[in-house]
């Protein structure tokens, strides 16, 4: 009987405390999955922090890349004003020196004349002949004097807008110093930014090489690459944008090139190590040397848009990397300042013309 009583008593103690223990357990569990939903909350906040950080990346390197590109051309400009004032001050002290010449011929004539009169002249004629031959003199000294005059306040001139001109440089030289820097403080924060799509590339690379090696030509390589989905939609963008560097047009779109061949798209001479900017946003789809193109960057646009640019001397672009338009993509090859800008939708060539202004 009394077993019987302690067990039922057991028992019952029992059934009280199983309660509290699963609310014990439950109670971690509870806690455990707050936990959890606190670490994806910020995990989820770090990844938009991280998103709006590669965005503002991308953004001011735009803006950079703008600057820069701009700085160099204006550099260039100056450059060549400086050297062609240059020209023109030699040419001008060789003639002036010319003058010098002249004046002195010039000179001993009149004083030759001077120092020798011959007014007593029997006749009339040798006279009238000496007194040609002197005024004749004199009037060209003259002339040769005003000439000179004339000369050297133009080289004065000259003088005074290399000087200002070589300030302008100097200037220039700085800001583009100071705007540099900061472009390549913002290539390497984007460079840190892409280390995770670094580590995609391995593979991805491997496929690229033997692409190259089994395309014949750069549409081939295109071709292999991939585009954006066609679309219905044939629009490029919304307005004629910039081509990718600047420069000059020296062959368009179906022009002959050196090799007597149609040409698929433009040719643009640069300066060596001219700044290249993507043409428009996209998908760089294509990073890597080709033959007899140097390095080749080649881009996905939307509505089945590729863009293709050769000769570059640097690439600062990764496969497989969204890139907003103006954003700084490499530089040209000192050796080989002229790129190939050819562009494609699907298997066909397109006129640049269409889609950019004419650099």
């Amino acid at each position: 009987m009394n077993n019987k009583r302690f067990f039922l008593i057991g028992f019952l103690l029992g059934c009280i405390a199983l309660p509290a223990y699963s609310n014990t357990e439950l109670a971690k569990i509870q806690n455990q999955i707050k936990q959890t939903e606190q670490q994806n909350k910020k995990l989820e906040q770090q990844l938009k922090t991280s998103t709006k950080d590669v965005e503002k990346t991308k953004k001011d390197l735009v803006k950079a890349a703008d600057k820069v590109s701009n700085l160099e051309e204006q550099r260039s400009a100056l450059s060549k004003r400086i050297t062609e004032l240059d020209k023109q001050r030699d040419k001008i002290s060789a003639e002036l020196a010319k003058s010098y010449e002249g004046i002195s011929d010039s000179a001993s004539s009149i004083l030759f004349i001077a120092s020798n009169p011959n007014f007593d002249s029997k006749t009339m004629h040798d006279y009238v002949l000496t007194s040609v031959i002197l005024t004749s003199a004199a009037d060209k000294f003259d002339n040769q004097i005003m000439d000179a005059t004339k000369k050297m306040q133009e080289l004065d001139e000259i003088r005074n807008n290399r000087t200002i001109e070589k300030e302008k440089l100097d200037r220039n030289a700085k800001k583009y110093s100071s705007e540099k820097d900061a472009l390549d403080k913002l290539l390497k924060t984007r460079s840190a930014q892409n280390e995770k799509l670094k580590n995609k590339q391995i593979e991805l690379q491997d496929k690229l090489k033997k692409l190259s090696i089994q395309a014949k030509n750069i549409s081939e390589l295109s071709a292999g690459v991939g585009s954006s989905e066609m679309s219905s939609d044939t629009h490029f963008s919304k307005r004629k944008l910039n081509t990718p560097v600047r420069g000059k047009l020296v062959v368009r779109y179906g022009e002959k090139t050196a090799l007597g061949l149609k040409s698929d798209g433009w040719r643009i001479r640069t300066r060596g190590d001219a700044l290249v900017m993507a043409p428009a946003d996209g998908i760089v789809k294509f990073a890597d040397s080709f033959r007899g193109f140097g390095k080749v960057i080649i881009m996905s646009h939307k509505n089945g848009y590729n863009t293709v640019m050769t000769n570059m001397g640097s690439i600062d672009a990764l496969v497989g990397q969204e890139i907003l338009a103006g954003e700084p993509i490499g530089r040209m090859n000192e050796n080989r300042p002229e790129m190939y800008l050819e562009v494609r939708r699907g298997d066909k060539s397109i006129d640049p013309s269409h889609l950019f202004n004419e650099p």
